[in-house]
Protein backbone atom coordinates (compact mmCIF):
# COMPACT_ATOMS: atom_id res chain seq x y z
CA UNK A 1 0.00 0.00 0.00
CA UNK A 2 1.12 3.72 -0.94
CA UNK A 3 1.32 6.17 1.89
CA UNK A 4 1.78 9.75 1.94
CA UNK A 5 3.00 10.80 5.47
CA UNK A 6 0.72 9.05 7.94
CA UNK A 7 -2.07 9.22 5.40
CA UNK A 8 -2.77 6.04 3.30
CA UNK A 9 -3.45 6.38 -0.32
CA UNK A 10 -6.49 4.22 -0.90
CA UNK A 11 -8.50 1.98 0.43
CA UNK A 12 -7.20 0.77 4.38
CA UNK A 13 -9.22 -2.42 4.45
CA UNK A 14 -11.79 -4.28 1.54
CA UNK A 15 -15.53 -4.40 3.19
CA UNK A 16 -17.76 -7.57 1.74
CA UNK A 17 -20.07 -5.88 -1.17
CA UNK A 18 -23.05 -5.52 -0.86
CA UNK A 19 -25.89 -7.99 -2.73
CA UNK A 20 -26.73 -5.26 -5.26
CA UNK A 21 -23.40 -4.33 -6.35
CA UNK A 22 -22.60 -4.38 -10.02
CA UNK A 23 -25.93 -5.15 -10.71
CA UNK A 24 -27.93 -2.12 -10.63
CA UNK A 25 -26.87 1.49 -11.26
CA UNK A 26 -28.54 4.80 -10.02
CA UNK A 27 -28.55 7.58 -12.66
CA UNK A 28 -30.68 10.27 -10.97
CA UNK A 29 -34.08 9.53 -10.16
CA UNK A 30 -33.73 5.94 -12.54
CA UNK A 31 -32.70 2.39 -11.37
CA UNK A 32 -30.75 0.86 -14.32
CA UNK A 33 -30.46 -2.93 -14.16
CA UNK A 34 -29.19 -6.05 -16.33
CA UNK A 35 -32.56 -6.20 -17.41
CA UNK A 36 -32.33 -2.79 -19.39
CA UNK A 37 -31.05 -1.84 -23.03
CA UNK A 38 -28.25 1.09 -23.05
CA UNK A 39 -28.32 3.05 -26.23
CA UNK A 40 -25.57 6.22 -26.33
CA UNK A 41 -24.25 8.42 -29.16
CA UNK A 42 -22.72 11.96 -29.19
CA UNK A 43 -25.66 13.19 -28.32
CA UNK A 44 -26.04 10.99 -25.26
CA UNK A 45 -27.29 7.99 -23.79
CA UNK A 46 -30.88 6.18 -23.48
CA UNK A 47 -31.33 3.04 -21.15
CA UNK A 48 -34.82 1.41 -21.92
CA UNK A 49 -36.58 -1.29 -20.36
CA UNK A 50 -35.74 -4.71 -22.34
CA UNK A 51 -39.98 -5.56 -22.98
CA UNK A 52 -39.92 -2.32 -24.82
CA UNK A 53 -36.36 -2.57 -26.84
CA UNK A 54 -38.77 -3.39 -30.09
CA UNK A 55 -41.04 -0.63 -29.28
CA UNK A 56 -38.28 1.88 -29.18
CA UNK A 57 -36.56 0.60 -32.51
CA UNK A 58 -40.04 0.85 -34.15
CA UNK A 59 -40.22 4.62 -33.41
CA UNK A 60 -36.35 5.63 -33.67
CA UNK A 61 -36.49 3.67 -37.11
CA UNK A 62 -39.53 5.55 -38.18
CA UNK A 63 -37.67 9.13 -37.03
CA UNK A 64 -35.19 8.08 -39.30
CA UNK A 65 -37.20 7.88 -42.01
CA UNK A 66 -38.98 10.90 -41.56
CA UNK A 67 -35.58 12.96 -41.50
CA UNK A 68 -33.99 10.95 -44.52
CA UNK A 69 -37.57 12.46 -46.72
CA UNK A 70 -36.73 15.86 -45.06
CA UNK A 71 -33.41 15.41 -46.43
CA UNK A 72 -33.97 14.16 -49.86
CA UNK A 73 -36.52 17.06 -50.31
CA UNK A 74 -33.61 19.70 -49.26
CA UNK A 75 -31.50 18.35 -51.67
CA UNK A 76 -34.63 18.50 -54.25
CA UNK A 77 -35.18 22.26 -53.50
CA UNK A 78 -37.96 22.81 -50.54
CA UNK A 79 -36.24 23.97 -47.29
CA UNK A 80 -37.03 22.99 -44.21
CA UNK A 81 -38.24 26.37 -43.28
CA UNK A 82 -41.11 25.75 -46.20
CA UNK A 83 -41.23 21.80 -44.90
CA UNK A 84 -42.48 23.00 -41.26
CA UNK A 85 -44.50 26.36 -42.55
CA UNK A 86 -42.13 28.16 -40.29
CA UNK A 87 -43.66 31.15 -41.63
CA UNK A 88 -47.28 30.42 -40.26
CA UNK A 89 -45.57 29.42 -37.26
CA UNK A 90 -44.79 33.03 -36.66
CA UNK A 91 -47.32 34.31 -37.71
CA UNK A 92 -49.54 32.48 -35.00
CA UNK A 93 -46.64 32.77 -32.57
CA UNK A 94 -46.62 37.25 -32.72
CA UNK A 95 -50.80 36.94 -31.45
CA UNK A 96 -49.86 33.91 -29.17
CA UNK A 97 -46.66 33.41 -27.32
CA UNK A 98 -47.68 30.64 -25.70
CA UNK A 99 -48.00 28.49 -29.12
CA UNK A 100 -45.26 26.52 -29.18
CA UNK A 101 -42.82 25.23 -32.42
CA UNK A 102 -43.71 21.80 -30.86
CA UNK A 103 -47.49 22.14 -31.28
CA UNK A 104 -47.60 23.82 -34.26
CA UNK A 105 -45.08 20.58 -35.90
CA UNK A 106 -48.09 18.82 -34.64
CA UNK A 107 -50.76 20.69 -35.83
CA UNK A 108 -49.18 20.84 -39.40
CA UNK A 109 -48.40 16.62 -38.92
CA UNK A 110 -44.45 17.39 -39.07
CA UNK A 111 -43.41 16.15 -35.70
CA UNK A 112 -40.78 13.78 -36.57
CA UNK A 113 -41.36 11.80 -33.64
CA UNK A 114 -44.96 11.49 -33.78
Amino acid sequence: MFSYGSCPLGPVRLDKPESEVLTTAQFGPHLVSGDDIVFGDDDGVLFVAAERVEEVLAVAHQIWQTEREQARKIQAGETLRRQTAFDDYLTRRATDPSYTFRQHLRQIRGAIEE
